[in-house]
């Protein structure tokens, strides 16, 4: 069970940080070795996988970004291959968009885990600060507010949600982020190989059923 791999997704619109999401999962920065590419521009063509560095069974897969001429919204969950992944971070740098809201419901359609993550919050917190005075914590607690009802009003109960600066992973959301993912690894990979093997199953089942059958 400890080894078995739990897929990671982090999908979103291009340029919401996903790239810095998993190098600040990794513990990296974008300079160095083994970092996955970060720029101004599109840097991730192709789904691209990296080993969680606390745990190797942890697959943290990187995906271009969604609504892209390569990846259109109606086709890029099929495009990424969808299935194979557990767990999906869905994340943004601003409100969450009709994409997203769309993208979240068919996953959860698909009986699929979904994070929402909030990235580049830094930004909202330094405006907020500096038009209207606003506590750090005051505008953390209105975004969360705010999303939780958008996402709600769409129809998806419960969502969790994360407020993150992927420059300073130590602050915010990030360090919690981090601790639910790990706290649910097992509950997350014994799903996983639970689904695996009925999958199995029922393909041998079928098979059996089909040699079994009488050709006139």
């Amino acid at each position: 069970m400890a080894n078995y791999p739990l897929y990671i997704a982090i999908i979103g619109r291009a340029g919401v940080g996903k790239s810095t999401l998993v190098n600040s999962l990794r513990g990296l920065r974008a300079s160095e070795e083994r970092a996955a590419g970060v720029g101004v521009t599109e840097t991730t063509v192709a789904p691209t996988v990296y080993l969680h560095p606390d745990d190797p069974s942890i697959r943290l897969w990187d995906t271009p970004g969604v609504g892209t001429p390569q990846f259109q919204a109606d086709k890029y969950l099929d495009k990424i291959q969808f299935q194979r992944f557990h767990v999906f971070l869905l994340v943004t740098c601003s409100r969450f968009t009709e994409h997203d809201h769309n993208l979240a419901s068919q996953l959860l359609r698909e009986k699929k885990h979904v994070l929402f993550v909030r990235s580049k919050i830094d930004i909202d917190i330094r405006n907020a600060q500096s038009d209207y005075g606003e506590s750090a914590d005051n505008v953390k607690e209105t975004i969360t507010v705010d999303i939780r009802q958008n996402l709600i009003t769409c129809g998806i109960e419960n969502p969790v949600i994360f407020l993150v600066n992927n420059q300073k992973p130590e602050e915010l959301d990030f360090p919690e982020m981090v601790s639910y993912i790990m706290g649910h690894a097992t509950e997350y990979k014994a799903e996983a190989e639970s689904q695996m093997d009925a999958a199995i199953k029922a393909a041998f089942s079928e098979e059996k059923a089909a040699s079994s059958c009488i050709i006139l």
